[in-house]
């Protein structure tokens, strides 16, 4: 009888201890389950309240280029106040300190682009080389270009002259190149709006002085796209020079082929690279050749473009072909 009763015990104190580890169990589980709950609740919060600050700036900004546009109708101040309060729902006196104190939503006037001709510059070269990332996570805006270092240095003088700021460069030994990244918001939206846009790029190239903003494209995108091309033959004792510009876009060609003829009088003719697979298994797209032969446009070419592109032994060796070996 006393066996019995010590087992029975026993086994009401396993379950009576079994019993309590579980209730605390589930409560530990409760406890945690809150914890994460609290913080998933809270992150969601912060993206809520950055999705809005995100939806707030593409407004402002919207506003900002009604401006220009409204300008270029020919209305009033107060009309243009009126109308894109109208339409973005601004408040008025945003709008009327943009237009009176030359404001913007882009921030202080020092991260303020300068629509000079080396701006004309940067675009050719992000048309060449360069994209446009919008990182949510952070509603960053970020411009990259990427190539060899002379021209990210370059890129880089030329920048400071819009920005009026230095950014430095910094390489990728890996892949042997170098890349620039630019955190500003009106670059970004420029630089996205003329891609979207190849009206508006005319539009501002005719703002200032067209010919020299023209010839800083046209420098811009050769830096980034274009090579000078030796021809060694053996009948020639001087070898021939040719300048090729490559890309797989030919709107985007026809553009620099239309800039050329319009402000140098060069011609330049197409050839097409049909689409292949690469060494690495990788597609390659049609490509288009816009290239120059001429001499005589050769030589004018170099006369008003500096490029990176011209040094050391191909320096000399288009002396030698200009100058008929001399």
């Amino acid at each position: 009888m006393a066996l019995k009763r010590l087992l029975y015990t026993k086994a009401t104190l396993q379950r009576s201890s079994s019993s309590q580890y579980s209730t605390k169990l589930q409560q530990t589980h409760f406890f945690y389950s809150e914890i994460l709950s609290s913080r998933d609740r809270k992150i969601n919060k912060l993206k809520d309240i950055q999705n809005l600050m995100y939806k707030k700036r593409e407004e402002r900004i919207k506003a900002y280029n009604l401006i220009n546009e409204l300008k270029e109708r020919g209305l009033s101040n107060t009309q243009i106040i009126k109308e894109i309060a109208l339409q973005t729902h601004m408040p008025y006196g945003t709008i009327h300190a943009w237009i009176k104190y030359d404001g913007s939503p882009f921030g202080r006037r020092s991260n303020r682009i300068k629509y000079n001709q080396e701006l004309f510059y940067i675009l050719g070269a992000l048309f060449g080389d360069g994209c446009a990332y919008h990182w949510k996570k952070m509603n960053k805006h970020i411009v990259i270009v990427t190539g060899e270092k002379e021209f990210i240095e370059k890129y880089a003088d030329k920048l400071e002259s819009c920005l009026g700021k230095r950014i430095k460069g910094y390489p990728e030994r890996s892949k042997n190149v170098w890349h620039l990244k630019t955190w500003n918001i009106e670059l970004y939206q420029l630089f996205k709006k003329v891609r979207e846009n190849r009206n508006f790029l005319s539009d501002i190239m005719n703002e200032g002085d067209h010919y020299y903003n023209s010839l800083q494209f046209i420098e811009g995108f050769f830096d980034a796209e274009g090579c000078v091309k030796i021809i060694k033959e053996k009948v020639r004792k001087t070898p021939k020079i040719c300048l090729d510009i490559t890309n797989t876009d030919y709107e985007l060609l026809e553009i620099v082929r239309n800039l050329l003829q319009k402000n140098l009088n060069i011609e330049a003719r197409y050839s097409i690279q049909k689409p292949q697979i690469g060494k690495d298994g990788s597609y390659r797209k049609t490509a288009y050749h816009l290239r120059i032969y001429k001499k005589e446009f050769v030589r004018k070419f170099f006369e008003n473009i500096e490029t990176i592109k011209l040094k050391g032994e191909k320096a000399s060796l288009v002396h030698n072909w200009l100058n008929n070996g001399k």
